[in-house]
């Protein structure tokens, strides 16, 4: 009976979907139509032209008029993306979408985004409120516009509110969260400070590898720890069953990052600057970015825009080129509270004691009861509602003050060169980022976007008390202090999210940068590299060699080399047919990346028994885990062998793993299916829509077509499940022509539109697809409205 209920509920989503979309063509309000409408705000006459793949190219008298537009044509695309994401931070998913989202929600109320994204559109400059305002009057009027909704609100049976300049400074919030959240990173610092000698903290989170050190021209901010053997040696005593502590160190995270890079003059065939941007970012449907072209007075911006923000995000404006990768930097801080004793609602500061601010919160949940806790804070931030000791801990976080976020970026329209742009990024709020940069000229730069704290008393890696007075922040890093990097003799600049400053520089950046490989691959190929264009950019951003695994295909080849075994020598084949890169045919790669992650676990998470017992939610991540693991097994100490119970030493222990990694590889294949050791069969890219879980039956129609792909965790050409290149950008300002773009996806978030997944074979392939939008299509006029007429 339950089974006939399902597919009846299926069927009638199908029909419901099928009527929804002969709505759509009848009142013509898919993306693809011709319109002509009427718009309040309008100061004149403006239009948009539609490509063959739903980009638009907008028309307009002014910026107010061309944000407009934008906001207007973006929601007819996008408006339930749109309205996830301010959900998302303002804590209301679970109120359309159920209780399994009351967590989350309850976590966006304590850090109180909502509050923080209204405190900031009371304090931005006149000028970005009225593109906030104009963008949030083109959304509404779209909205209106709609004789059918997008098929998700029916589904969820809601309707979308109002837009409001707040909501696009909580889409901003959202990158500023997905990007620059690092108190877990923190957390565990902490827990491992507390459980394990210095040294041993010390050796397992090195601030660099060999790679970064060799970008840095062997000017790293220290040396590499060695071997700590007398201390480790000790916290291997007595620590039980493996079974006990296995999974206490994983695979770290890929960064949500980026790759990004300039070259210069000197390295083109004719004198042009190129960027290349490619962002990593969950993978999604549809995708994070819109592509756009906006054209206003003398202005014309190309590239990709944020849906609900008013903001050309990474392209150019025909004289300069601009791209963003994330710092990984630090820009949070735990603050460890110390209660009064006496009153625990009252806390130390250097002022002495202070009440708590508390406010209460209510989150509403579809299908239960409302959620009411009540939410504390200090004058450093919100109170966590859970740490993982005993200490009461505050935030204190760049993305909560007000003054840190803005629209400053909106001037990039106007920069004629790198170093006005390099200005305006130093001077702009937002997500701390690397700002690469390439101007007309011919001239490359980099720098960082966003306010990165100025510490003192304190490095931020670890959490503290702040009540002495003796620590803390002393604002932020004044925009001329902030590093700068003008065409520099390489005649290129890289950035991949590793450490780009040595420790020379004076301020805390961060701690927890991704190792160098990346950075370190493309410019080894930059160096070699004469006469670039632009298709040679594009072929560097799909480059896949994985030279980082070579260390673990020498040693698996080692643990087989004198084995007699016929399933080991025909591994041994497998692994030394590996050809060095990640492809789709790369044949044993799959072995050696879950080699790796059973080496990660097996030899790093006995170290770390004593933070269980500090945090019993302790795990072990690092981006540059791979430095201790390598040490240690390239130097194998027999007394810090992690399992001596079973295995008499580190060949024996390491073989069970190498045979272990060849057994998740085959799981579900028979063993004669050779097929099973090639990369595109265990790499297969999958991005699904938020609903196609609870509507099976339409996974065909909401996900984009699964496929094998090209690229790993430590490629250039970055993919992993659910994470990878958001888009690919090349381009060269002055040259938009010669441009390349495109993204997974499409265009639209309606399931029934020709541009749901229209770029997604080029973006899986790597197809090339021009930046520019191609020749129009359709074409949406529009005209003002005045109050009276209204």
């Amino acid at each position: 009976m339950r089974k006939i209920t399902l597919y009846t509920l299926l069927g009638l989503t199908v029909l419901a979907l099928a009527c929804m979309y002969t709505a759509y063509r009848f009142v013509g309000m898919l993306p693809d139509s011709d319109i002509k409408a009427d718009l309040k705000g309008l100061s004149a006459p403006a239009y948009s032209e539609i490509d063959n793949y739903g980009i638009p190219t907008i028309h307009a008298n002014n910026k107010e008029d061309a944000f407009l537009l934008l906001g207007f044509i973006t929601a007819r695309d996008r408006l339930f993306q749109m309205d996830l994401l301010r959900r998302h931070m303002a804590g209301r998913l679970a109120e359309v979408m159920g209780p399994e989202l009351k967590n989350t929600d309850r976590w966006h109320r304590v850090m109180g985004f909502e509050q923080v994204a209204h405190a900031i559109v009371e304090r931005l400059p006149q000028e970005q409120k009225r593109v906030l305002e104009a963008y949030a009057l083109g959304v509404n009027q779209a909205i209106k516009s709609l004789a059918v909704l997008p098929p998700e609100f029916s589904l969820l049976g809601y309707n979308p509110s109002a837009w409001r300049p707040e909501d696009s400074l909580l889409v901003i919030l959202g990158m500023e969260e997905d990007l620059g959240w690092t108190g877990d990173e923190e957390r565990m610092t902490t827990v491992m400070e507390a459980a394990l000698p210095k040294s041993v903290t010390q050796f397992f989170l090195p601030p660099v590898d060999l790679y970064t050190t060799r970008l840095l021209n062997g000017k790293a901010s220290t040396a590499i720890p060695s071997i700590p053997t007398k201390e480790l040696s000790a916290l291997l005593h007595n620590i039980g069953n493996p079974e006990y502590y296995a999974g206490l160190a994983t695979k770290a995270p890929p960064p949500k990052g980026s790759n990004g890079w300039v070259v210069g003059s000197a390295k083109t065939w004719d004198g042009r600057a190129i960027l290349a941007n490619d962002m990593h970012l969950s993978l999604r449907v549809p995708n994070i970015w819109y592509r756009a072209e906006i054209r206003y007075g003398d202005v014309a911006l190309t590239g990709l825009t944020l849906p609900g923000v008013p903001l050309l995000v990474v392209g150019s404006n025909g004289n300069v080129a601009w791209g963003f990768t994330n710092i990984e930097g630090d820009f949070v801080d735990l603050v460890s509270l110390e209660i009064n004793p006496t009153d625990a609602g009252s806390y130390r500061t250097p002022k002495g004691w202070m009440k708590f601010n508390e406010r209460e919160e209510t989150v509403k949940v579809k299908g239960e009861a409302d959620l009411t806790f009540r939410v504390q804070s200090t004058e450093w931030g919100p109170v966590l509602p859970e740490f993982s000791s005993v200490t009461p801990t505050a935030v204190h976080w760049v993305a909560l003050d007000p003054e840190a976020t803005d629209l400053h970026l909106l001037d990039l329209d106007a920069a004629k060169n790198v170093i006005a742009a390099q200005k305006i990024f130093n001077q702009a709020g937002g997500p701390p980022l690397n700002a690469l940069v390439a101007d007309s000229q011919g001239n490359i730069g980099w720098t960082y976007t966003g306010k990165i704290p100025k510490r003192f008393g304190l490095d931020g890696s670890v959490s503290r008390s702040w009540a002495n007075g003796l620590v803390g922040w002393a604002g932020y890093i004044l925009p001329e202090e902030l590093p700068r990097l003008l065409n520099p003799p390489s005649g290129f600049i890289v950035n991949a999210n590793q450490r780009m400053l040595d420790s020379s520089y004076p301020y805390v950046i961060g701690h927890y940068f991704d190792h160098g490989y990346r950075a370190y691959r493309i410019s080894e190929r930059l160096l070699e590299a004469k006469n670039i264009t632009e298709r040679e950019m594009f072929a560097l951003q799909l480059d896949t060699k994985a030279e980082f695994y070579r260390f673990y295909q020498q040693l698996a080849l080692s643990l087989l080399e004198k084995s007699q075994d016929k399933e080991q020598i025909h591994l041994a084949e497998i692994l030394n047919k590996w050809d060095g890169f990640a492809e789709r045919d790369s044949v044993g790669f799959a072995v050696l990346v879950e080699f790796r992650k059973l080496l990660l676990d097996a030899v790093i998470s006995p170290f770390m028994v004593k933070c269980r017992e500090h945090d019993p939610k302790f795990r072990f991540t690092s981006t540059m885990a791979d430095v201790p693991l390598q040490q240690l097994l390239t130097a194998k100490p027999p007394s810090l062998l992690p399992d001596k119970q079973h295995f008499p030493n580190w060949e024996a222990f390491l073989l069970k793993l190498l045979i272990q990694a060849e057994g998740k590889v085959l799981a579900g294949h028979s063993a004669d299916f050779q097929e099973v050791f090639a990369w595109g069969t265990v790499n297969q890219v999958a991005i699904a829509h938020p609903f196609s879980d609870s509507l099976p039956l339409l996974q065909r129609w909401l996900d984009m077509p699964q496929a094998a792909v090209s690229g790993c965790d430590e490629c250039v050409r970055m993919y992993t499940p659910g994470i990878g290149d958001s888009e690919r950008l090349i381009v060269s300002p002055g040259r938009e022509g010669n441009g390349i773009l495109h993204m997974p996806g499409g265009q639209s978030g309606h399931p029934l539109s020709p541009h749901y997944g229209d770029q997604q074979q080029a973006w899986t392939e790597g197809i090339v697809l021009p930046l520019e939008a191609g020749t129009s299509q359709h074409r949406l006029e529009f005209v003002p409205i005045t109050e009276l007429q209204n």
